[in-house]
This record gives structure tokens, sequence and C-alpha cells, in this order.
């Protein structure tokens, strides 16, 4: 029989256990987001539990905040463990790019929550830690001086501020019209490169690259590389969406750079590549 003295005991364990929370008996109780303005608007959401455990999740940037928002009414009175079946309902209201930052959100939101409920870091629940430092690369957008010095001059600014792995912007809609890089731009009356492009991007048709416009490209790739340096890996995004063949193309012109990689050549759509 249990005395005095055991249930004095069984007190100074059970005071000993972390119990962050009661997992079987957590339900959602709200959902709210606040959105950071910057270069882009960050939507920042919060999901809220009965227990006053937390998690914390991004829309991602330029996103809407009714993306996540739409599935608050599904969302509350779930079981915020229930990752896995939460997930699987929301995923096919998402889609690709920004319009899937809504379910993307919510699915970080959540495992943030439960790393919290159960003590452990989150990649705890994804097969432990692989590594115990991230190398980061910085973005770089382009310059307003949209020449090869005005390229090399930013990059290098991020090579001066201490990163070691660097990424810059350079696309078709930032190449001027009218001056023979591109086939196919649009007419001052019709919508602008930036948008005309992303609607005929495809195979023949719509807005191709001349030879002129992969030379610029290599042209701008040259200035960076010689600023910066052969040390620091460099990579490239924003080029398209442009054919599978001027995708071609411009990795060969680009080649000789030993880049880490090309971003965001084609729609990201057309999984076919056509």
């Amino acid at each position: 029989m249990r005395g005095k003295d055991d249930e004095t005991v069984m007190g100074h364990i059970e005071d000993a256990i972390r119990t962050y929370s009661s997992p079987s008996q957590l339900k959602i109780t709200d959902m709210r987001v606040a959105v950071v303005c910057s270069n882009y608007d960050y939507p920042i959401l919060r999901i809220d539990t009965n227990q006053g455990v937390y998690g914390l999740g991004e829309v991602r940037d330029a996103g809407h905040k009714e993306d996540a928002l739409r599935f608050k009414s599904f969302l509350l009175g779930q079981n915020p463990c229930n990752i896995d079946m939460i997930f699987r309902t929301i995923k096919q209201f998402g889609s690709w790019g920004r319009e899937g930052g809504g379910v993307s959100g919510i699915e970080v939101a959540l495992w943030d929550l439960i790393g919290k409920v159960y003590g452990v870091p989150c990649y705890q629940f994804l097969g432990g830690k692989y590594r115990d430092r991230v190398r980061l690369y910085a973005d770089t957008p382009a310059p307003e001086k949209r020449t090869p010095e005005g390229y090399a001059e930013r990059v290098l600014g991020r090579k001066k501020m201490g990163l070691t792995f660097i990424k810059f912007d350079v696309g078709i809609h930032q190449f001027p019209q009218g001056e023979g890089y591109l086939v196919g731009s649009p007419s001052p009356y019709e919508y602008s490169i930036r948008f005309s492009q992303r609607r005929n991007a495809r195979g023949l048709v719509g807005t191709q690259l001349t030879d002129k416009g992969v030379a610029r490209f290599a042209e701008i790739t040259a200035a960076v590389r010689e600023a910066v340096g052969w040390e620091i890996p460099l990579a490239i995004d924003h080029f398209g969406p442009i054919s599978i063949k001027d995708a071609i193309r411009i990795g060969r012109a680009l080649e000789p750079y030993a880049l880490a990689w090309l971003e965001d050549l084609m729609p990201w759509e057309d999984v076919e590549a056509n």
C-alpha cells in the first residue's frame, strides 16, 4: 500500500518531469497574422492553443495573409500535433509559388508549436540534427544602373559585408526595350515586358533572346566574377521565365564563370520544360 511518504516521493518525481503541455488535450484556439513591411510585405502568422503554447510561421515574401487566414475556420478546434492530417487536408487548396505560402506557413507554425510542446527542436522530429552551422547566401537585388559595372559594384558590396556566398538578380525584364536584346518585345501600348513575358515564354513563341541578349548576360556575369574573385560561390536568379532553348543557350554562355546554380529560368508550372 502507498503511504504518505510514497505520495511525497511521487510528487517530487512529477515536479521533476518537464511537462510542457498535455499533447492529447491540445486544441487550436486562434490564428492571427501580422504583416511586416520591408522590401516586400512579410505576413507572419501565429497559431495559439488552449494551453498557452503557440507556433510561428511565415506566409512568405510578397505573399497575402488571406492565403493563410482562409484556413482558420478549419484549424480551430484541431489538435496541432496532427500535422500530417492537417497538411494533407489543406494542401489541395494551396498552389505553387506565393499562392502556396499560406499552406506552407501553417505547416511551419505547427512544427514550431509541437517542438515547444515536447521541448525539443523541430529537427528532432525530422530525423535529427545534420550539422551545427548553416552557411547563408545573400540575395542581391539589381542595381539602379543595369550595367556590368553596376552589377559588379552591387555584388562586391555584399562581399565587403563579410558574406561568402552570393546570389544576384538579373533577368530579361531588366533589359532595355528596342536595343536588340530581345525578340518579341511588346509595344509601349501593350503590357510591360515584365508581365508580357510571363504569359508568352514557352517554346518558340513570345519573348526570345537574341545573341546580343545572351552576350549581355555573359558580360554582366564576367564583370561580377572579376570583381568578387573566384573564392566566392555565385548564383544568379530571375532570368525569365524564358524558353528551354534560351535557357540552354544562357547556361552554355555562363559555364566559364563556375556558377553554383541558375534560378528561375523557366515558368515554375512548366514541369515538362516546353
